[in-house]
């Protein structure tokens, strides 16, 4: 590869004249050797430079990028799924997937473990986790085990084996044990995710532009980058119910689709533009249901392919508008203004789905309606308030299933009340 002109050192390119006698002059010769060695020392510094230029455009260095973005607290604050992250008295909620187990995520950085059969919530705190920011339990652990994202990273609470033995010991550290996962800049954790045999850890953070997938028991971690062109973080990760399909959003703007396992990684970026405030997937796995920040329009992204997604090259995916929430009236007649979105919560069972909004103190109640033309419709059907006194604003839901008959609307209020809420499942016969 010849060098351009333009990337080429100045040379002096005078012609020296050395004269000689007929004994040769020493001097000369040794000025000659040394005007030849710096040509080509300066030749050779600039053919490294250029190497060194050309492999970091073909080889980029996954572990080493650097991000323009500021990752802090104050950053959390703006693409957090909690209202009023800051201040709220709990940031998140997330139940155990086969027992009654709750865990809330204060302010205070605790986490509260509540169980049906104790009087009393277990406390978790640790001097590395701070500015929490969510939850994720493992599916199919003997041990109960709670992965918390945070500043320093992920921490992994795990129930100590010998929690249960009445006397004391030594060595123990409480009712759990603590593991912090942590990468070089993959700090202010913003979502995680666990995937379907709770064999693998998935996270995104502030600090980098990439997404790690642990996997704890063996102690080994991969890296992962959706859209290497890009340098933004990621705020929200959601695995579709069916563990195909992992739905990432960027902090700054455009989402991804990414069929996810351990040999390969295949990324289809749907939302080129605006950022996605709240996401969220239907149980059946074929809608997911997302709405912008700013906006009041709620949208649904499917695939129109029906052999499944990712079996053609190119797959093709449809985004139709499912409801604008900027005024609303139930199927009782109520009517309220309710604006812009700030979080989805989906019933377990696919019936309900409630909504938060940025600048209102009530929970909207909807149905989940599939219609048989491959669409999907939200029905208003009630508008939740708060049953404590005080002006309270909701900060963070769930819904908690006890049967097939009752589940609970589990509510986060801005002065840490928790609110339930009996839904009966009534399976919507509006089609």
């Amino acid at each position: 590869m010849e060098p351009s002109n333009t990337d080429v050192p100045i040379i002096n390119t005078q012609c020296n004249v050395f004269a000689t006698d007929n004994q040769g002059n020493p001097n000369q010769r040794v000025q000659i050797f040394n005007y030849l060695l710096n040509l080509a020392t300066d030749y050779w510094t600039w053919l490294l430079h250029r190497v060194v230029e050309l492999k970091s455009h073909c080889f980029r260095p996954i572990s080493n990028i650097k991000l323009t973005l500021t990752a802090d607290a104050s950053s959390l604050e703006g693409i957090s799924q909690t209202r009023g992250w800051r201040t709220a008295a709990v940031r998140c909620m997330e139940f155990h997937p086969t027992t009654s187990l709750m865990a809330l995520l204060t302010n205070r950085d605790i986490v509260l473990l509540h169980d049906e059969k104790k009087n009393s919530p277990t406390r978790l705190k640790s001097i590395q986790q701070k500015d929490v920011t969510c939850a994720a339990f493992r599916p199919w652990s003997d041990f109960r085990e709670l992965a918390v994202g945070c500043a320093a990273g992920i921490c992994l609470w795990r129930e100590n084996q010998r929690s249960n033995m009445k006397h004391n010991i030594r060595n123990m550290t409480g009712s759990h044990q603590l593991r912090v996962l942590q990468d070089e800049g993959h700090n202010y954790v913003t979502s995680i995710q666990w995937n379907e045999d709770g064999t693998i850890l998935i996270s995104a953070a502030l600090g980098t532009s990439h997404i790690i997938l642990w996997e704890p028991d063996c102690q080994q971690k991969i890296t992962l980058i959706p859209a290497p062109d890009s340098l933004s973080s990621f705020s929200l990760l959601r695995y579709s119910p069916n563990f195909q399909i992992l739905f990432c959003a960027s902090c700054e703007a455009g989402a991804s689709l990414c069929q996810l396992n351990r040999s390969k990684w295949m990324s289809e970026q749907i939302l080129m533009h605006n950022h996605i405030q709240a996401a969220i997937w239907t149980t059946c796995s074929t809608f997911l249901l997302f709405v912008q920040e700013g906006s009041t329009r709620i949208y649904s992204c499917t695939d129109d392919a029906e052999a499944g997604v990712f079996l053609h090259p190119k797959p093709l995916w449809s985004v139709e508008l499912v409801a604008d929430l900027e005024e609303v009236t139930t199927c009782s007649g109520h009517k309220r203004c309710c604006g812009q979105p700030q979080a989805f919560a989906m019933d377990p069972l696919g019936v309900y789905m409630a909504i938060i909004f940025k600048k209102q103190s009530f929970i909207l109640l909807c149905y989940l309606v599939d219609s048989k033309l491959g669409s999907v419709r939200l029905i208003p059907i009630e508008f939740i308030e708060c049953d404590a006194e005080g002006e309270q604003y909701p900060t963070c839901i769930g819904f908690k299933v006890s049967d097939l008959e009752i589940r609970w609307l589990m509510i986060a209020w801005s002065t840490g009340y928790i609110q339930r809420f009996a839904i009966t499942a009534k399976k919507s016969q509006i089609s």
